[in-house]
């Protein structure tokens, strides 16, 4: 059996297992076919303690930079490798088969449109100023780059407002007097969990509003491994899963990281995971490309299967998570929500974990969830308030 029938069949077997079906016969033989399958050779594990340089280099707060307090901006990162789990025929889905079973799907997006859109809404959760009690924010994110020359760049964002995070922390936050803003301390602790706001947050949500991109946009299809793409360079990638290896560990060979503090060789393999996400979470480049990268993630060791979540939007798909060390004996973990029959993300979701001025551990989330990754023909709809 080739590989690409594999992925095919795959597919098909994931799709009934997600449905609940019962497995049959066939499955059994094709699910053991797969998981001794190995497309892209397999890095010996992931696990390293970068400093500050590589959360530039990684983008591993891309998709959250445009928040207020951005998470995880003075921390150090490690990816551990995480139990893996025997595989059966009537077994949940393994973190391989969902991914391949992605690969196959998301190979059938269309290749492309006047625009490629990406929409998402992020959300954040920090303490308030007193570490009394949790709140989160949100934000959408609208972001339309142009293929034709002849279109305009644009970006569409909305600050969504600021409330308690639970029910628990609502209570707290009403016994506090329900503050409807709030400013924080220049100098407070916060654990490399969030930076401190330099200006107070707001319940209230914002001013829906556009704003042109001009600038290092222009004939700018994104950014890989935090550099600008062109449109040439993003056609240019390499769509072979092992060809696309090379082509990302050369990039990634160029990167200044001897020096920094950290194990260079575990650092490149972090950053090889995380540039095959942000291929995935919205870089413009080909299916062909996109189910590579996917492919290449199966491949890597460090990501393990958690059956299906519910994502910040409310939206179901099979899980994938692996973990960060953000400062040492500080894990953050890393969640990835798939929709399996797109092979879209629908969600990325990092939780880590702090304790209040009572005592009270209490969970800090720090999301994207993807509304819109591809290519489109339509027009955006402008706000009247544009810059």
């Amino acid at each position: 059996m080739n590989n690409d029938q594999i992925f095919k069949d795959r597919a098909r077997v994931l799709d009934e297992d997600l449905a609940g079906r019962a497995s049959t016969t066939g499955a059994d033989a094709l699910l053991a076919e797969i998981v001794s399958l190995e497309c892209v050779p397999a890095r010996r594990r992931l696990l390293l303690f970068p400093g500050r340089a590589l959360l530039g280099l990684a983008a591993a707060a891309t998709a959250v930079a445009v928040t207020a307090p951005t998470m995880l901006s003075d921390s150090t990162i490690s990816v551990g490798p995480q139990p893996s789990t025997s595989v059966s025929a009537t077994a949940e889905p393994t973190a391989r088969q969902i991914l391949l079973a992605a690969a196959v799907a998301v190979e059938k997006a269309p290749a492309s449109g006047d625009y490629w859109r990406t929409a998402t809404v992020n959300k954040w959760m920090l303490t308030d100023p007193t570490r009394s009690y949790v709140l989160e924010g949100s934000r959408s994110l609208e972001t339309w780059l142009a293929k034709r020359p002849d279109l305009q760049y644009w970006r569409i964002r909305q600050d969504l407002g600021v409330k308690p995070a639970t029910p628990q922390d609502e209570a707290a936050w009403r016994a506090a007097g329900a503050p409807t803003s709030w400013r924080y301390p220049k100098n407070m602790k916060t654990e490399n969990l969030f930076s401190v706001p330099s200006r107070p947050l707001e319940a209230a949500a914002g001013e829906r509003t556009a704003e042109r991109l001009y600038g290092k946009w222009k004939g700018s299809a994104g950014d890989l491994a935090g550099k600008s793409m062109t449109w040439k360079e993003v056609r240019a990638i390499p769509s072979e899963p092992e060809t696309l290896r090379s082509y990302l560990e050369e990039r990634i060979g160029r990167l200044e990281l001897a020096g920094s503090g950290m194990d260079v060789e575990e650092a490149r393999a972090y950053i090889l995971l995380r540039n095959c996400v942000d291929i995935l979470s919205g870089l413009p480049a080909s299916p062909e490309v996109r189910a590579s990268a996917y492919r290449i993630l199966a491949a890597l060791p460090g990501i393990r299967a958690e059956g299906e979540m519910t994502d910040p939007l409310g939206r179901r798909g099979p899980t994938l998570s692996y973990q960060e060390e953000i400062e040492p004996g500080l894990f953050s973990k890393v969640q990835l929500v798939i929709d399996p029959s797109t092979g879209l993300l629908l969600a990325e979701v990092r939780t880590n974990t702090t304790k209040l001025a009572n005592g009270r551990q209490a969970e800090l989330r720090l999301s994207t969830a993807y509304q819109a990754i591809g290519w489109t023909n339509d027009r955006p709809e402008l706000p009247t308030h544009r810059n």
